[in-house]
């Protein structure tokens, strides 16, 4: 460790001395804490020093960060200043014809020795991020080692620790500075404006050189001159391959700490944010999008209250409500990944697409009634699984919202399904007070009310999305991530990294390496797909089923609340209103307990709980209060399972699956969406089977429906259980 400390101030650079992580000096604070903390008699030393070591090291982070920000700014400036100079660079001097060779020679290597300087800050300020990620993680793992690592606390930042060569070892430590902290550290680590810097860097250097070697062609008069052009442009390529060389390393020692958020892990959101100026998010487009979501997730349960009333008015059998609600995810299913496809070209025609396809589910729906045609009705549901356009929202979310306000966007995503969610059976209380009046062959009453209150509401939001939505220009970096890029250099022509040069040493001697003897560093180890495998279905499982138990529940609630308790539709959607009203309470007690509980002890916890439910909701609803609790109990639990499984998936997926077209986000949608399709058909097959005429028949159609669902939540904690040491901690 004392090699380590004397390697670290060693490769500072002497200008930026002060602002590098002050290691020595927490270390002594450290050591401060040793000397009492076997003392009994001293805990409350001990405890007041651990404090202090705390306090000293969030201090020394937001040091490192905002220095990295002042930096990092003023490289893109000068940039941005560069390119626009850029521009004329070609007419005032390429196309002069003022100047002669020499001349121009002479303005191309003065412009390369100016890119090379920014090449220059660039390399240092990777270093920079590089040994200071190195001096938090190699502190923490010391005071780990030693001291019982400081609690989350919720509203501030996490840090989690990762060790280089054991995939399987993290390491939480709380701190006491705001938890909005982690989107600067974020941007540290992730030091994407420096990639792109580095970028454009290599592009204005290429244009530079092809002018350089017409020049040299076109040049006969001074051979010294080509000769010293070709040192020139030796060196600058030299910078260029160790800037390249400074980027593996800074990822490699960067990846292994970073802050934990859980807002954009429960919006199913895991790309990392856009450069500022790539972020071109709109308030207008941001607020239309997640009023798309809340809408679809609206229109999705508005049938609930009514389906039995519906069905019998209409002379339908009621085992066909499961078909008729599950009509809405057969056609989500392949809607949702046509819509993430279509979002390589537009966000502003599928958003459209999606409200149109609602407003005609809507109006099939109140044709199906008039006509008394159980086909309409079910064309009807299959219309409105087309206006699920939630993998667009988060899409816009992930690639366009700037990442200091990632969080809040992530948050009203959520918050808006979740209202929409209530909102849909909640319009069944005002509208069962609709009298019915009949307009030629149009019948509105209380069951058709909502559906033309929604059709209106979709139709001003089409007007707006039509004339106000700004269509964002597409990132092309978002359309095909096949390649990881952790493993891609900045450089094109730069040799892909070898192994550790002579004289750099590993983790067991400090994995210090020496910038002046880099040449090439190992990109971070990736793990393999077929690792991940068994962790992904394990989360996907829990997506899956949590959708289907939930669905399952909803969909039941007013069969047997009309059956069993004589409530009338307003009332069951009143009861489905409460609960899609307690998400989003339920989702900010998750928030703060996953600091402080491992997600996948959370997933265990309550899928053992949901299975209690299972076996309350199997008594069918003797008595009464056995029936609601158990219900309670399952809603709550698989909101939970939502959150926290979304966080569990977001540690251990494979890194190709965080972005693109086909990622995480959009096979979490689809497990969700062919679970709650599960539970509707499941539903209606168990309904068919013990009949739901009678109380009797009702009461063993709970105890299979609700069995079943027991069994397979059950078969999941098991499977769980048996890859436990293979999900992250």
């Amino acid at each position: 460790m004392v090699q380590f400390q004397n390697n670290l101030e060693n490769a500072r650079l002497p200008e930026w001395a002060p602002q590098y992580v002050n290691y020595s000096l927490l270390k002594l604070k450290l050591k401060d804490i040793i000397a009492v903390k076997d003392n009994t008699q001293l805990d409350q030393v001990c405890q007041a020093r651990k404090f202090i070591f705390q306090g000293t090291l969030d201090s020394e982070i937001e040091k490192v960060l905002s220095f990295y920000a002042d930096v990092s700014t003023t490289i893109r400036h000068d940039l941005q200043d560069s390119e626009q100079s850029f521009d004329h660079f070609q007419d005032a001097v390429m196309d002069s014809q003022e100047l002669d060779t020499i001349h121009k020679l002479h303005r191309v290597e003065t412009k390369i020795e100016e890119l090379q300087a920014v090449a220059k800050r660039i390399t240092d300020l990777l270093h920079y991020v590089s040994l200071n990620m190195q001096g938090i993680r190699k502190i923490l793992k010391k005071f780990a080692k030693h001291v019982e690592p400081t609690k989350p606390s919720p509203g501030f930042l996490a840090l989690e620790i990762q060790h280089p060569h054991e995939p399987g070892w993290k390491m939480m430590q709380g701190t006491f500075l705001p938890a909005n902290v982690s989107e600067q550290l974020d941007d540290m680590t992730s030091h994407t404006t420096l990639v792109a810097a580095a970028a454009k860097v290599k592009h204005h250097y290429d244009k530079l050189r092809t002018w350089r070697s017409s020049l040299l062609k076109e040049s006969s008069q001074d051979l010294a001159g080509a000769v010293a052009a070709d040192d020139i442009g030796t060196e600058i390529e030299n910078v260029l391959k160790s800037m390249d060389d400074m980027h593996h390393m800074a990822q490699r020692n960067a990846m292994l700490v970073h802050g934990l958020g859980w807002s954009e892990r429960r919006a199913g959101i895991f790309e990392p944010a856009p450069l500022d100026e790539l972020a071109v998010a709109t308030t207008l487009g941001l607020v239309l999008n997640c009023l798309s979501s809340g809408l679809y997730m609206a229109n999705y349960q508005l049938v609930l209250p009514n389906i039995r009333d519906y069905l019998t008015d209409i002379g339908a059998a009621l085992s066909m409500a499961g078909v008729v609600i599950g009509c809405c995810d057969i056609a989500s299913i392949p809607g949702t990944i046509g819509y993430s496809v279509w979002t390589n070209s537009s966000f502003k025609a599928p958003l459209i697409s999606s409200a149109v396809a609602c407003i005609l589910g809507n109006a099939l729906y109140c044709i199906g009634y008039d006509t008394k045609w159980l086909s309409i009705l079910m064309a009807a549901r299959l219309l409105t699984g087309l206006g699920s356009a939630r993998t667009v929202n988060r899409r816009y979310i992930a690639d366009f919202v700037r990442k200091a306000a990632r969080t809040k966007a992530s948050a009203a995503f959520v918050t808006c399904s979740a209202a929409g969610m209530a909102l849909g059976p909640l319009l069944a209380v005002p509208m069962a007070r609709v009298p019915t009046v009949q307009l030629g062959f149009i019948t509105i009453n209380s069951i058709t009310a909502g559906a033309y209150v929604m059709s209106l509401i979709w139709l001003v939001f089409l007007a707006v999305t039509i004339f106000c939505f700004e269509e964002p220009p597409i990132r092309a970096d978002a359309i095909d991530h096949s390649k990881d890029s952790m493993t891609e250099p900045l450089l094109s022509e730069a040799p892909s990294p070898g192994g550790l040069e002579s004289g750099q040493t590993t983790e067991n001697s400090n994995d210090y390496i020496s910038p002046a003897k880099i040449k090439a560093t190992a990109a971070p180890k990736i793990p393999s797909m077929r690792s991940t495998l068994q962790p992904m279905i394990a989360t996907f499982c829990i997506l899956f089923l949590l959708k289907l138990v939930q669905q399952a529940y909803l969909d039941s609630l007013p069969l047997f609340s009309g059956k069993l308790y004589g409530w009338s539709s307003s009332q069951a959607g009143l009861m489905l209103a409460v609960f899609g009203l307690t998400v989003i309470p339920v989702n900010t007690a998750v928030g703060q307990i996953s600091d402080h509980v491992s997600d996948r002890g959370l997933n265990a916890v309550t899928l053992f709980i949901t299975a209690v439910g299972c076996g309350l909701l199997m008594c069918g609803g003797r008595p009464v209060w056995m029936y609601f609790l158990g219900g309670t109990l399952v809603f709550m639990c698989t909101v939970i399972l939502e959150g926290s499984g979304m966080s569990l998936m977001s540690k251990i997926m494979h890194p190709s699956l965080a972005r693109g077209t086909w990622n995480a986000g959009l096979m979490s949608t689809e497990a969700g969406t062919l679970g709650r399709l599960t539970g509707n058909l499941c539903l209606s097959l168990v309904s068919r089977i013990t009949g739901v005429d009678t109380d009797s028949e009702v009461y063993r159609f709970g105890f299979m429906l609700f069995g079943l669902m027991g069994v397979l939540t059950v078969s999941n904690l098991g499977y769980m259980l048996a890859i436990w040491k293979r999900l992250a901690a």
